[in-house]
This record gives C-alpha cells, sequence and structure tokens, in this order.
C-alpha cells in the first residue's frame, strides 16, 4: 500500500479522539452517494430528481411520481466499501416522506503504537441515517429537509451526532436551480471532546433539453477543503418500448495530486420502473473506484391534486350582456321548449 492510500485509510477510520485540534468527523460524508451521481462528478443538486436526491438535496425528493427504494454499492479504494439506501413515499399531491442510510465499512486493519510497533487489528465503520418530508410550494418551487442521525464505531471507540439537511429547488421549463446545506448544526461527540461534521453546501443549475439530453453545473463547498466545481452530462438512446440506455460523463476540479484529473463516467439501463447504473471514477495513485445503483419504482403514481372549490368549465361569453332577443320570459320558455319536444315526438314517428 502507498503511502497517498495509507493517509487516506487513517483519515477515513481513525476514530475521532486521535484526530488533531481542529479536524473534521466523519470525511466520508463527503463522497458521492450512487452511480448516477457519481457519473455526473456529483453535479446532483439541481438535477436530481429520484430517491438519490436524499443525499444531494431533499427537495429533489419532491418530483418523485412513484414509491422509489434504491441501493447502492460502492468498490471504493484499498478496501473500503460505501453502501447506501434510499426510500422516497408519495404521501398526497404535495407532501414526500423519505428516509436514507450512507455506511462506509473498512474492513479489518492492523493497528500501531506510536513507535511504529504492530499491536493487533481493528475495523471501522461510520453511518448517516436521516428522515424528512419535502413540499410542492406551488409556482414550481419545491423544499425539503431532514433530520440526520450520525455515528463511528472503531477500535473500541463510539461517537455520535446530530444534525440536519435542507435544500430548495426551482424547475422552469427545461431549467432547474438547486441550493442545499447538509451536515449543519451538530458535532460529532467522542466523550469530552467534540468534532465538526463536514458542512456541505452547494448551488447548481441544469438543462433538460431534446427530451433526452441533461448538462448539470455545480459549485460545491464540502467542509474545510477547497470550493469545487463540478460539471455533468447525459444522454439517452431508446432501448425498447419503454427501456432507455443511458451515457453519462463528468469533470470535478479540486483533485489532489495523488487523486487523479476528476474525470467521471458512466452508463445506466432502464427497463419500465427499474434503473440499473454504473459509474467508474480513476483515483490516480490511489486507484479506480467502481459503484454499482439498482432502484425500482413502484406503486401508483403520486395523485393530483384536487381543487377544494371546483369550478365548472369557463363558458364562452358568459360574463358578457345578453342582446334582448335572447332574454325570454321563463313561462315562454317552457312553452317553447315545450312544443319543441312535441315535435320532436311527432318528427320520431
Amino acid at each position: 500500500m502507498n503511502i497517498a492510500a495509507a493517509f487516506l485509510l487513517l483519515l477515513l477510520s481513525a476514530p475521532p479522539a486521535r484526530a488533531g485540534a481542529g479536524s473534521e468527523a466523519l470525511p466520508f460524508l463527503k463522497l458521492d452517494a450512487g452511480a448516477r451521481s457519481a457519473a455526473l462528478s456529483g453535479a446532483y443538486c439541481a438535477a436530481g430528481d429520484d430517491a438519490l436526491s436524499v443525499f444531494y438535496n431533499p427537495a429533489g425528493t419532491a418530483l418523485v411520481e412513484k414509491k422509489e427504494i434504491l441501493l447502492s454499492h460502492n468498490e471504493w479504494l484499498e478496501g473500503l466499501r460505501n453502501e447506501t439506501l434510499a426510500y422516497v413515499h408519495p404521501v398526497g399531491p404535495r407532501l414526500t416522506a423519505f428516509g436514507g442510510v450512507n455506511a462506509l465499512f473498512s474492513g479489518s486493519m492492523n493497528r500501531y503504537n506510536s513507535i511504529g510497533y504492530k499491536i493487533g487489528a481493528f475495523s471501522s465503520m461510520e453511518a448517516a441515517v436521516s428522515a424528512g418530508l419535502s413540499a410542492d410550494f406551488g409556482l414550481n418551487y419545491y423544499g425539503g429537509a431532514a433530520v440526520k442521525a450520525l455515528s463511528q464505531q472503531a477500535a473500541g471507540g463510539k461517537a455520535l451526532a446530530w444534525a440536519g439537511d435542507a435544500g430548495l429547488l426551482k424547475v422552469a421549463g427545461g431549467w432547474r436551480l438547486g441550493l442545499s446545506a447538509s451536515n449543519f448544526g451538530g458535532r460529532l461527540k467522542f466523550g469530552s471532546r467534540s468534532f465538526d461534521l463536514p458542512l456541505i453546501l452547494r448551488g447548481g443549475v441544469s438543462l433538460n433539453f431534446l427530451e433526452n439530453y441533461m448538462v448539470t453545473a455545480e459549485s460545491v463547498k464540502a467542509g474545510r477543503s477547497a470550493s469545487a466545481t463540478a460539471l455533468g452530462a447525459e444522454g439517452r438512446v431508446r432501448a425498447g418500448p419503454k427501456e432507455y440506455f443511458y451515457l453519462r460523463a463528468g469533470y470535478k476540479t479540486g483533485r489532489s495530486r495523488y487523486a487523479g484529473p476528476g474525470f467521471t463516467a458512466g452508463v445506466g439501463l432502464t427497463n419500465r420502473d427499474l434503473r440499473v447504473d454504473y459509474a467508474f471514477a480513476p483515483y490516480g495513485e490511489l486507484g479506480d473506484a467502481h459503484r454499482v445503483t439498482v432502484a425500482l419504482r413502484f406503486g401508483e403514481i403520486r395523485p393530483e391534486e384536487v381543487p377544494e372549490h371546483p369550478q365548472l368549465p369557463p363558458v364562452r361569453g358568459y360574463n358578457r350582456v345578453k342582446p334582448a332577443s335572447m332574454l325570454v320570459e321563463p313561462d315562454k320558455a317552457a312553452q317553447k321548449k315545450k312544443k319543441k319536444k312535441a315535435s320532436d315526438a311527432y318528427f320520431m314517428w
């Protein structure tokens, strides 16, 4: 294992009690959560309209029309595994409930003392569990918020924290504008000490055009990391009556000299309500990351909102003043109607 990979493992897996003053806890929260978003280099704050939005912008879950469950596996670097689960449940014309689990597993690693002697092995697990609501505010504005419980277990120690996620989304034709904040309002507590969570701020824009194409761009500030820009593009080709094949690519700035140029790519396939996605992201000297996501939509389509006081369809000229020739007294109108019915009956014979 090279020095860069060893440092990465230490950063992601060491318990917070070993972190230096002012360091951030749970850096795995900065990782992309699913294959589609990873193939777009994480530019998903505005583009997301599925269960993956749970991890990028909760407001995006308000666009989901059916119940959706999503499972994602990330075979990351040096044996690290990232597993995610998300569920979205429309509960009415304007309201949606959702939840998510994001976990990182290190596997077994050697443990050393301060002078470099091996003293055993340990494993670590870091996780974030969230639940929240999103809503259609009207005028094509959407919003969402979630409460999140976070934990870290490593080398016999355990730390807990609470935080929140929130986001807004505006849809205007093929354009979408998104803003979100993740992991705000909490600190990871380990004994008598506490550590900052990586506050992730996102702002993005996406454009769907010609029915089959989408481009997206995003600016993201993840904790104490430098601000980065992510760009992504997606195109689809019909593969059957209700099947589509997707091609995706992306680029993200801000990679270190050990972590490669920042290019990503991926493919996807949908078959009615089933979607399978794959993403590939090279990390230079650290190796390559592979992500696979399976998503299934099921149940009835979200019901449309029924007006509280439904109105009759408008009649052309209804509010105009009728000419005098059209104003017929009620008794004369009834006589004319009766005569018309009699003539019609005679005609039928």
